[in-house]
């Protein structure tokens, strides 16, 4: 690992500023910090760990004054985007997992206010043992994951209340000059509505910091969904014909629009459900570097997983949720299986009761009882409550078996990136999409994972994956290369990603050169050194980060 180092001056004077504790220099330290699921990599010259606003201020103005680009990241737990790393060698990475305060959680009004190192597990803890009769939204990714950095790169959970950066309400921003602004459009210091408010006075300002390198974000509000009446679960499995897949797409399209499907579930295909059901089956490759159709169908049928299949949450009153299970019923009924097993969930003998039956029911349907692990972290998440079992699947190909705890694909050396166009909730752009993804699958001799995640009635995103071996240099460029393929051909077809991963990001917005340039006199306006995250998400990439 060669990297730039920092001017000894700016070293002596974060240590000064944050304390020696909280700045790394070293280089085994930095390489860890460094590791990333994705093939890509840079290395920083320094990581900085700051515990207040106070002290990122003092670092951005130090970081301006030295000539040294700052990279911000919340905890850095976005596996498969790009964790911690930035889209340059050198410079700094700002990580702000240790502000990790919650400031209040409003009862009255449903909304916290959290600083970017406040975790999902953290958030979901406080209100359980506070009482709150308020969830948070958790994305499927890890507990540890920062509520706010998820937002703030547009990222989804399960939910009613599943669009995060949709949630988010009121921010503190540290400018490039080490300014702090106060979104919200009202008074500074005495605005009682922005973190109830979206819009403010005048021009909209909380998204000129979502997936930006504008500035720096040290604390934000976040709305919470009030706990439901009552809730159930539902499960479904697609067993129709493949010429039916369409209408089932538009049936579910008119789902939601209806509200008879409040939740935004993922309908997964048998792929992705036995990436967190087993390890990858080896013995059948039979000398190739996939699975052929024989082999992935003797996989699926040994794990009694059917082609396409989707958990949701049901939420309301009691007539609310009848109303949802008899339309979910009418519906889905024509294209395959449908159980609701919400009273799993509950602590009784009744539950207790439907455990077993739930457990048994599995078996007589030839499924492996894998399936009927998933039931718990499956209902927990569509009740807002966080989980690592489903990050699990990262270790699926890579390593003997899945870890139970203390999970972290980056650091263990998982390989896998993912890409998630988003493509207009309707039968002809859904098979499309599914079409063009299916063909680069092929064509770069990759496993066929992908996720159609319900983001709205008139938009879904076409969630794919590749998992590679990261000590496979050949492996790891086909990798590389099908996550350019994927996104230029998308791109090409009017499907641009909804997020970008760390080594396409400086690219993000070629393909509209007006939004780009505009966002980069914005950039130059506020930070003409291009100190904060430069190259995030299409504003200018600054590539001498020399001393």
């Amino acid at each position: 690992m060669a990297v730039s180092q920092l001017p000894a001056a700016l070293v002596e004077r974060l240590c000064t500023q944050l304390g020696p504790e909280n700045v790394v220099v070293e280089g085994d330290q930095l390489e860890e910090i460094s590791r990333t699921c994705i093939p890509y990599r840079q290395y920083p010259a320094a990581a900085v760990y700051p515990c207040s606003v106070e002290q990122v201020s003092e670092l951005v103005k130090a970081a301006a004054e030295y000539n040294v680009p700052v990279w911000p990241v919340s905890t850095g737990k976005n596996w498969g985007y790009g964790e911690k790393i930035a889209c340059y060698p050198g410079g700094i990475t700002l990580v702000l997992e240790r502000m990790n305060k919650i400031h209040f959680v409003d009862e009255e009004l449903g909304y916290a206010v959290i600083e970017p190192g406040v975790t999902y597990q953290q958030l979901s803890d406080h209100l359980r043992e506070s009482g709150s009769r308020f969830w948070s939204d958790s994305a499927g990714t890890t507990r540890f994951a920062s509520v706010l950095g998820n937002a703030l790169d547009k990222g989804r959970g399960l939910t009613p209340y599943a669009d995060h950066f949709g949630c988010l309400c009121g921010m503190d921003v540290v400018l490039p000059d080490g300014s702090l602004l106060e979104t919200g459009g009202g008074p500074q210091g005495n605005n009682e509505v922005r973190h109830t408010y979206k819009w403010g006075v005048g021009p909209y300002m909380d998204g000129l910091f979502v997936q930006s390198n504008l500035g720096v974000v040290v604390q934000a509000g976040i709305w919470l969904m009030p706990e439901p009446e009552q809730f159930d679960f539902a499960v479904f499995e697609y067993t129709a014909p493949d010429d039916k897949y369409g209408a089932f797409i538009d049936d579910m399209r008119e789902l939601v629009f209806q509200g008879a499907l409040r939740s935004h579930p993922h309908i997964a295909n048998d792929f992705a459900m036995m990436c967190i059901l087993s390890q990858y089956p080896f013995e059948l490759l039979q000398g190739a570097r996939s699975l052929n159709a024989e082999g992935a169908e003797t996989w699926r049928n040994k794990q009694g997983v059917a082609r396409w299949t989707f958990a949701a949450g049901l939420y309301g009153s009691r007539e609310e949720v009848k109303f949802q299970k008899r339309t979910l019923k009418r519906v889905l009924g024509k294209y395959g299986i449908l159980r609701f097993l919400g009273a799993v969930a509950k602590d009784n003998w009744y539950g207790a009761l439907w455990r077993v039956a739930a457990r048994w029911g599995n078996r007589l349907l030839g499924k492996s009882d894998d399936l009927y692990q998933l039931l718990d972290p499956s209902i927990n998440l569509y009740r807002g409550v966080p989980t690592d079992y489903f990050v699990r699947q990262a270790y699926f190909k890579s390593h003997d078996e899945k870890p139970m705890e203390d999970i972290d694909p980056a650091r263990d050396q998982c390989g896998f990136v993912w890409i998630g166009p988003t493509v207009p909730f309707s039968s002809r752009h859904v098979e499309k999409s599914l079409d063009l993804a299916r063909a680069l699958f092929t064509e770069y001799d990759f496993d066929f994972f992908v996720e159609v995640i319900i983001e709205s009635a008139r938009s879904v995103f076409l969630l794919a994956g590749v998992f590679y071996d990261r000590n496979d240099p050949d492996e790891e460029a086909r990798a590389l290369a099908w996550y350019e393929a994927m996104r230029e051909t998308f791109v090409a077809h009017g499907y641009p990603p909804y997020r970008a991963t760390t080594m396409s990001q400086a690219q993000a917005l070629d393909t509209n050169p007006v939004a780009r340039d505009v966002l980069a006199k914005i950039k130059e306006s506020i930070d003409p050194a291009n100190v904060i995250a430069p190259g995030r998400y299409g504003t200018p990439l600054r590539v001498d980060t020399s001393d």
